[in-house]
This record gives structure tokens, sequence and C-alpha cells, in this order.
């Protein structure tokens, strides 16, 4: 019974140093680097057909990818976080390239920008998070 008792303790010791070992490593990941980071360059209005025309073969292109998009800004506003969320424009008037920014920016709908973030997919509009303008 005592060498039963052992083993479970052994074993429970075992299975939360393991887990100790896990969450440390995952919680202490280095964020991605995104201004510097290698990126897929597309126009918003390429960005948002894909998506639109065939999600999967989009996905597999872009989906948790740094791309650097380019596009003119339709609308400029903020999220309940405070972050400066861009629309970029697309072929289509009710849907676009939705940019949360990851720093403070000025400008005005009507600009031509180029933005790098991480592409999360498509919910009607193609989301764009971390996004820092480039030019």
């Amino acid at each position: 019974m005592k060498m039963g008792k052992r083993l479970l303790l052994l074993f429970a010791l075992i299975l939360l140093l393991g887990s100790c070992y896990v969450w440390f490593f995952i919680w202490n990941k280095p964020r991605q680097n995104i201004k510097n980071a290698e990126a897929v360059k597309v126009e918003a209005a390429a960005l948002f057909q894909a998506y639109s025309t065939n999600e999967q073969a989009a996905n597999a292109m872009y989906i948790d990818k740094v791309v650097e998009v380019t596009g003119t800004v339709a609308s400029v506003s903020k999220n309940n976080e405070g972050k400066t969320v861009l629309m970029l424009k697309t072929d289509d008037p009710m849907f676009g390239v939705n940019c949360t920014m990851e720093e403070e920016i000025k400008t005005k709908e009507g600009d031509l920008l180029t933005l790098k973030g991480i592409c999360t997919g498509y919910l009607t509009d193609v989301v764009l998070i971390r996004c820092y303008k480039i030019k």
C-alpha cells in the first residue's frame, strides 16, 4: 500500500512540474517583432478579394502571418480598448480590411497607407491586428 501511494505522489509531482514547465515557456514566449518581420505584401482590395472568393485558400496564404497591406483609409475609429482602428477600402462598398493599430496614428479618410500586421482571418471584413504604419 505504501508503494502505491509513493508512486501516485511521484506521478502527481512529475505532472505538476511538467505543467509548470510548459506554462512558464508558453507564458514567456517572446512576441514577434512585426515592424522588422518579413511580410506577405498585398493590396487591400486583393486581400479582401482572396478571402471573399476562397476563404480556405486565403487562410493558407495569410492567416497568422505578417501581412504588409497597402490601401486607402475608408474610416478611422477607436475600439473598446481605445486603440485606433482603420478600415481600408476594397471593391466592396460595405466591407474592407479592418486594421487595429498598435501605436497611435495620425491619419484621415482618403489617406493612402501601407501597414504591417498579423492577419487573423475573415468575418465579413478581413481582420489585421497589432498593425504598424510603414509608409
